[in-house]
């Protein structure tokens, strides 16, 4: 087989993966209410065809459930999220149910997974003490506040250390908080896509969660193998994929309404955060200060509304004047 039928075989895999093809066109008898049908489910009681008693194979595949390594197996659907992510994520979104492990399961399920390797790789110390490599770059912002505004912020230990330490034990939550400011500034860059247009909120939900998955599949990857610029390329090609699969623009279409999305949501992002650290601000007795930070906070949404507002307008279909 040579590389063009490759590829185009690949190519039709990623536009459509599921067989929905019988297994058998011979009668099978229900082995839980014996009716007789044709296919792979009773159509009455909707088990599925060839179950029998119980074997060591049952066992197996009971373990195997937990994690997701049955029918719909989680593996297959990661496969399928660095493969095909837009494709498969437009299917789940528009009801194709059968082509994924349940989402929200699948991320408490690699949220799990993810804290063990943090664990085993000792990258979960590397996130709170200034020594290590992840969002280390955080606590040295503060102390660099400190050092160039000596006398105008409080020491961050206290603040940054109670955050970090939180992050370091629910990786799973904050990445789909996190993640979860794209929802909105998505939801308008994208309207009028040629490919999943209108989309809710709902399902822009679900798309961030399946991106929260892929997120702490790519940060174990991290953990794992130390190759930061290998994640960051990977994690910047899944990213473009995953929204040109999923919304249908061209290339440098994709690439601007990605990069305004994400701006949108650090935007988002830094409203909470101004609100958060004036509030410490006034805990440590500096009104003053704190002030400056809650002014910020309507300047950040003003921002985001105007973004947004462009956005939408230049990707608002345009209607010929009727003759």
């Amino acid at each position: 087989m040579d590389v063009k039928t490759a590829y185009r075989r690949f190519r039709q895999w990623q536009l459509d993966p599921i067989d929905n093809e019988f297994t058998s066109v011979k009668p099978s008898q229900c082995s839980n209410c014996g009716h007789e049908f044709v296919g792979n489910y009773c159509p009455y009681c909707s088990q599925k065809r060839g179950i029998g008693p119980i074997t060591w194979r049952s066992v197996t595949a009971s373990i195997g459930e937990v994690w997701g390594l049955h029918n719909r197996s989680m593996p297959y659907t990661i496969l399928q999220l660095f493969l095909r992510p837009g494709y498969f994520i437009r299917d789940y979104i528009s009801g194709k149910r059968q082509v994924s492990f349940p989402p929200v399961k699948m991320l408490v399920l690699i949220g799990v997974l993810g804290v063990i390797v943090d664990f085993l790789t000792g990258a979960i110390y590397g996130m709170v003490y200034s020594d290590g490599e992840k969002m280390a770059y955080v606590n040295k912002a503060f102390n660099w506040l400190n050092v160039h505004y000596e006398g105008m912020f409080p020491p961050p230990s206290d603040y940054l250390v109670a955050v970090l330490q939180w992050l370091n034990t629910h990786p799973d939550v904050f990445s789909l908080i996190l993640l979860s400011f794209l929802i909105i500034p998505i939801y308008f860059i994208f309207r009028f896509a040629p490919r999943t247009p209108r989309h809710t909120l709902p399902q822009g939900f679900f798309i961030q969660v399946f991106s929260t998955a892929v997120f702490l599949i790519l940060n174990m990857i991290y953990d794992i193998t130390a190759l930061g610029w290998f994640v960051v390329i990977l994690a910047a090609v899944l990213i473009y994929a995953t929204y040109r699969q999923l919304f249908g623009y061209g290339v440098w279409g994709t690439i601007w309404r990605v990069v305004m999305a994400f701006i949108c949501a650090f935007t988002l992002l830094s409203v909470l955060l101004n609100i958060n650290y004036g509030i410490h601000l006034l805990d440590h007795g500096q009104p003053e200060v704190a002030r400056g930070f809650f002014i910020n906070a309507p300047i950040a949404l003003l921002i985001l509304i105007v973004i947004l507002w462009f956005c939408y307008i230049i990707s608002k279909p345009r209607t010929s004047p009727e003759k």
